[in-house]
């Protein structure tokens, strides 16, 4: 282990100590910590521009929080009070795997909620014990999975899709192309329903200690009123909130403290920390559809994320060379985009892969070109809830001609070359340029196969097997060798110990790598990164083949 490291650990503990002793004067013993979760929950953090003040809360943090609590002995348990969670499926499930890794470590954890989406009580149901008002209603009414089609609304202003896709799951253009699901589509989906709806269904039952087909009729008979969902299982107490602390007390009588965090951050010990001689664990994440040049941050009325190729493609070599990184750990949350840029990430996945093991994390969605940048990794970890695969590609463009015309407006094009016209969205391809489309689309997706049979040590037979833009939930996937493990984010780091041959027992350190800064340099001024976006924006339009899905399952 490098001597400053050791030193490092040396003066951290020290301050420790000295905070912990400090800490520990009139520090409530049996003392209860009421944590408030509300909002989207990405599993990390991302870099956001100095004008964005508030950034989302992450599983990370919430994940550090309840192990805090879980390693005071002063701490009797945690209070989650559940707003409006609007966190994907998985990682709702990582957000119950760390309740569950609290009650582990012999804390009680009890959730209060006012309302409960079917969201909601899934992970309210990791508890100890869930507690409701009873002027609350238990909203537990199922799954959905909703796609628009806007097919005719285009056509009737002219507006025409051409486009070729590999293979007839790939559904990721037919939202705009049709006025309702293909058959593919709708089998797909209905089994990605499936999936999740089961594991749902066998969560909660597991949790609360009941039948599986009695969970399915409680949720066809939702929604219900506290009461009713008291007696029927699936709510301990029908409680006000001033009388949680009553609820709470143990045989004596007497009333625990239920601390804010806020508050309680500053009482719990901390644990102290040798990371006796283990490199560290690099983690690089992945978010939102994948462009070609450099990751943005876009602003939140237009959504999230980007992820540049050329971002990652730094961030990766910057691990490459730093001897003190033993593995990485690729954290993908991307439903794909461009097919060049997945498969120029995915070169940089497959190299570094030579010198330091890499394992790929899937959160709520790593599908299409979000797989195909993972295919490379040594092993890939993701929640029973992730939606994966989507193995196909499509390729194509709009023709917005007709839209021109009905406008009154008129464009003459002049070009050389047989195919100069190819790109445009004012002409419609010849039967040729199709042809070439259809050529440059089946050679794309033979190479995606190709990356992924290498990848998973899989014959490329049993990959079209699977592939043909076929959705898979994260259980499906790791029945058919898509992935390699069903876990959270801490599994994953545990499985990059394990390929560095480090006991799971033993501290590594984890560090989220960013990029060193390239020729881009980040917008100074919002205008600039509207005219950022704009520019991202029109880069991904010029993109003719893409890795993309497009949709996501609702827990309502």
């Amino acid at each position: 282990m490098p001597l400053f490291v050791w030193l490092g650990d040396l003066l951290s503990n020290a301050w420790f100590v000295l905070r912990n002793l400090a800490a520990a004067v009139g520090r409530p013993r049996g003392m209860y910590v009421l944590l408030e979760l509300r909002g989207p929950y990405p599993e990390h953090s991302v870099p956001r521009p100095w004008w964005i003040r508030r950034r989302p809360e992450t599983v990370d943090e919430v994940r550090r929080r309840l192990e805090l609590i879980g390693a005071d002995r002063a701490a009797a348990g945690v209070v989650v009070m559940l707003g409006d969670v609007e966190a994907g499926l998985a990682s709702v499930q990582s957000l119950r795997a760390a309740l569950a890794a609290c009650r582990a470590a012999g804390k009680r954890v009890i959730v209060y909620l006012t309302h409960a989406s079917t969201r909601l009580y899934y992970l309210a149901s990791a508890a100890d014990a869930v507690v409701m008002p009873e002027s609350g209603t238990l909203d537990l009414v199922g799954v959905t999975l909703e796609a628009t089609f806007l097919g005719d609304t285009l056509e009737r202003l002219g507006i025409a899709g051409e486009f070729e896709r590999i293979a007839e799951y790939k559904s990721a253009i037919e939202p705009f192309t049709r006025n309702a699901m293909s058959e593919a589509m709708r089998e797909a989906l209905n089994a990605v329903l499936d999936s999740v709806f089961d594991d749902l269904v066998g969560e909660i039952a597991r949790a609360r200690g009941l039948d599986p087909d009695a969970v399915r009729r409680l949720i066809n008979e939702a929604p219900l009123s506290a009461r009713a969902a008291a007696d029927a299982a699936l709510v301990d107490a029908v409680l006000f909130e001033d009388e949680l602390p009553a609820y709470l007390a143990d045989g004596t009588g007497r009333h625990p403290a239920i601390v804010p965090w806020a508050a309680a951050r500053r009482r719990l010990r901390r644990p102290l920390r040798w990371r006796a001689g283990a490199r560290a664990i690099a983690v690089i994440s992945l978010r939102g559809p994948i462009v070609m040049g450099e990751s943005r941050n876009r602003l939140p009325l237009f959504g999230g994320a980007t992820t540049g190729h050329a971002t990652v493609a730094r961030a990766v070599r910057a691990v490459e060379r730093n001897p003190l990184f033993g593995a990485l750990v690729l954290s993908v949350d991307s439903p794909g985009g461009s097919a060049l840029a997945s498969d120029l990430i995915w070169r940089e996945i497959e190299r570094i892969g030579h010198r330091k093991p890499v394992v790929a994390f899937f959160g709520n969605v790593a599908a299409s070109g979000g797989y195909y940048v993972a295919a490379s990794a040594r092993r890939i970890v993701c929640l029973p809830g992730t939606l994966t695969g989507s193995i196909g590609i499509i390729a194509g463009k709009f023709n917005v001609r007709g839209l021109l015309e009905r406008l009154g407006a008129h464009r003459d094009i002049l070009a050389r070359g047989d195919a100069a016209t190819i790109t445009s969205p004012f002409v419609p391809f010849s039967a040729d340029e199709r042809r070439r489309l259809r050529t440059q689309t089946e050679e794309t997706y033979a190479r995606f196969v190709d990356r992924v049979a290498r990848g998973r040590r899989m014959a490329p037979d049993a990959v079209r097997a699977v592939a043909r833009g076929r959705v898979w939930t994260g259980r499906q996937a790791k029945e058919r060798g898509l992935v390699d493990a069903l876990g959270d984010f801490p599994a994953a780091v545990d499985a990059a110990k394990d390929l560095m041959g480090v006991a799971p027992a033993r501290t590594v350190p984890v560090v989220h790598v960013r990029a060193p800064r390239g020729a881009a340099r980040p917008p100074e001024h919002p205008i600039e990164a509207l005219r950022e976006l704009a520019v991202g924006a029109g880069a991904f339009l010029e993109e003719r083949v893409l890795a993309l899905f497009p949709w996501e399952v609702s827990l309502r």
